[in-house]
C-alpha cells in the first residue's frame, strides 16, 4: 500500500512539473513573440497574454492569479524584471528570458512531424553524457520526454518518425557532439508496447 502511495505522489509531481513548465513556456513565447514585433515591455494580464496561456495549459477560473504567481517565479529567477513607467508597473524580457524563450521557439519548430504513413522505421537516439555532465543528460531526457520520445533503455530514446533538425540542434544546443548517436532501424526486439503507444499498424 506504501508503494503505490509513493507511486502515486511521483507521478502526481510530475504531472505538476509538466504543467508549470507548459505555463511557463507559453508566457515567455507570449513575451518573446510580443517583442519580436516591437513590444518591448507587457504587462503581465492582458487578454492577448491570458489567451495565449489558456490555449496551451487549458481553462482556469484563476487563470488570472496563477498567471501573475508564474510572472513573480519568474522575476525571481532572473528570466523577467520589472519596471516603472507613466503607465504604472511593466514586466520586461532579461537577457537570459530571451535566450530561453528563442531555445524553447527553435524547439516547438523542431518538433518532428507525424507522417501520414509509417514507413515502418523506428528513429533511435542513444547518448552517453559523461557524470560532470548531469544538468546536460537530465536536459536532453527531458526534451524528449517532452517531444514524445520512449525509453528503450536508460539512454536509448526511440520515435518513428524522421528527427535529424532535432537531432543537430541537440547537438549544437547542449555541445554533446559524438556523445549522441541517431540512429535508423528496421526493427526493436519486442516493439508491441512502442507501437500501441505511437498507434501505429502491426508488422505485416
Amino acid at each position: 500500500m506504501q508503494m503505490k502511495e509513493q507511486k502515486g505522489n511521483i507521478e502526481e509531481r510530475v504531472k505538476q512539473r509538466t504543467k508549470k513548465n507548459q505555463m511557463r513556456n507559453a508566457i515567455l513565447l507570449s513575451a518573446y513573440f510580443a517583442i519580436g514585433a516591437g513590444m518591448m515591455i507587457m504587462t503581465p494580464n492582458t487578454m492577448r497574454l491570458l489567451k495565449y496561456v489558456e490555449k496551451a495549459v487549458g481553462p482556469s477560473l484563476r487563470l488570472k492569479r496563477r498567471v501573475s504567481q508564474k510572472y513573480s517565479e519568474l522575476i525571481a529567477q532572473g528570466i523577467f524584471k520589472r519596471t516603472r513607467s507613466s503607465r504604472g508597473s511593466l514586466i520586461e524580457l532579461t537577457e537570459r528570458g530571451r535566450e530561453l524563450a528563442e531555445e524553447i521557439s527553435i524547439r516547438d519548430e523542431l518538433r518532428p512531424e507525424k507522417q501520414r504513413k509509417w514507413d515502418q522505421k523506428w528513429r533511435i537516439i542513444m547518448f552517453d553524457v559523461w557524470e560532470r555532465r548531469r544538468k546536460v543528460r537530465d536536459e536532453l531526457r527531458e526534451t524528449l520526454k517532452e517531444i514524445g520520445f520512449v525509453k528503450v533503455q536508460d539512454s536509448a530514446w526511440a520515435y518513428p518518425y524522421p528527427c535529424e533538425k532535432l537531432l543537430i540542434f541537440l547537438r549544437i544546443h547542449l555541445k554533446l557532439g559524438h556523445g549522441v548517436l541517431y540512429i535508423v532501424a528496421d526493427e526493436i526486439e519486442h516493439d508491441e508496447k512502442f507501437r500501441k503507444h505511437f498507434n501505429l499498424p502491426s508488422p505485416q
